[in-house]
């Protein structure tokens, strides 16, 4: 309602024991009358921040608040962070302890005693990591590097993984030795395996001899083009599935008493001999199978399938060795009969 309001000022001096305040908002500051005639606040309600103006010092605020503060936080006094969950060591750590308010060290138990270069073990007792070492035969295993026996009788029991060094000589159950058999006189070679290298040697333009990098592999095969400078022997049968050809530089000599020639036939065809003159002909003594005689032409090629004779030969009965002379085969124009008389006859 409406009505006179008084004014307090700086310096003014009220009475405030029975103070009415109506219709406050929100953002303004309720005042209750204090003793002595002090003010004091007794709650904030606003949407804004609480700001100190420049030159403000000193100010306090007791109580709790919620939210978040802006600065360092350096003058906050008995902050105490608290956790769900504890830091505390572990096996091989040695003792320390973390309350969050100074840095604490986390350390290996005895890493300060351990030394470079050294090999290291936990020992249970003592609750730490302590220097240890290898002996051999009561030898000690020393190096930097590498672990370097230096005992006289250096003795390992199980098994490694990596390399050693040396020639291996004191192994034992490892091969050494490679057998290398023949096939021919069933003598055997033995290969050293630390000091000599198994060679495979191929022939020039007969026998190739190739190794693959990488997969371990060696290739023994017949090169594309052979050529045999030497006796070549084959056992079993030989198969030829491409075209030959013969070279023969000097006279052919055929120790075999007969000669079969066209030995894939199935019947009757004709076959013979032909001795090049000019390129693929040449003078040819074949038998014609159509007149069941031996002929001669003065031109026939040296792949020819068949011969048609220019002349033929006469052959000569001779009764003292022949019993008949009715064969059809020998009666042909110009073939001879003798008779035991001595009387001749021409089939004409």
């Amino acid at each position: 309602m409406a009505s006179w309001k008084l004014v307090v000022v700086s310096g003014s001096s009220a009475e405030l024991a029975a103070l009415q305040v109506d219709n406050l908002t929100s953002g303004q500051v309720v005042i209750g009358g204090g003793s002595a005639g002090n003010l004091s606040t007794t709650a904030i309600n606003g949407t804004g921040n609480i700001v100190a103006t420049t030159g403000a010092t000193g100010l306090s605020a007791s109580g709790s608040f919620s939210g978040s503060f802006q600065g360092d936080g350096s003058g906050l006094t008995g902050v105490v962070a608290a956790s769900g969950f504890n830091l505390t060591q572990g096996e091989g750590i040695s003792a320390f302890t973390f309350n969050g308010g100074a840095a604490a060290t986390v350390a290996v138990s005895g890493a300060a005693e351990l030394s470079a270069n050294a090999i290291t073990k936990w020992d249970d007792a003592a609750g730490k990591f302590v220097n240890s070492s290898l002996t051999d035969n009561g030898t000690t295993i020393t190096g930097t590097t590498s672990i370097q026996l230096s005992g006289a009788s250096s003795i390992l029991s199980g098994s490694f993984s990596g390399s050693f060094q040396g020639d291996g000589s004191n192994l034992t159950g490892i091969a050494s030795t490679l057998t290398v058999s023949s096939s021919d006189d069933g003598s055997n070679d033995l290969i050293n395996l630390k000091t000599e290298a198994l060679n495979f040697a191929g022939t020039a333009s007969e026998v190739n001899v190739s190794v693959t990098s990488g997969t371990n592999t060696v290739q023994i095969g017949l090169p594309d083009n052979v050529s045999i400078t030497s006796d070549l022997t084959v056992g079993g049968d030989l198969t030829v599935s491409g075209d030959l050809t013969y070279l023969n530089v000097a006279n052919l000599y055929v120790e075999d008493k007969f000669i079969l020639l066209n030995s894939g036939s199935n019947g009757a065809s004709d076959g013979g001999i032909v001795v090049a003159q000019v390129g693929n002909l040449g003078k040819a003594l074949a038998y014609d199978s159509g007149t069941e005689r031996w002929g001669f032409t003065g031109s026939l090629a040296g792949d020819a399938a068949s011969i048609a004779p220019d002349a033929f030969v006469a052959t000569v009965i001779d009764k003292n060795v022949a019993e008949s002379v009715d064969v059809a085969a020998y009666q042909k124009p110009g073939n001879i009969r003798v008779e035991t008389n001595g009387d001749i006859f021409i089939y004409s």
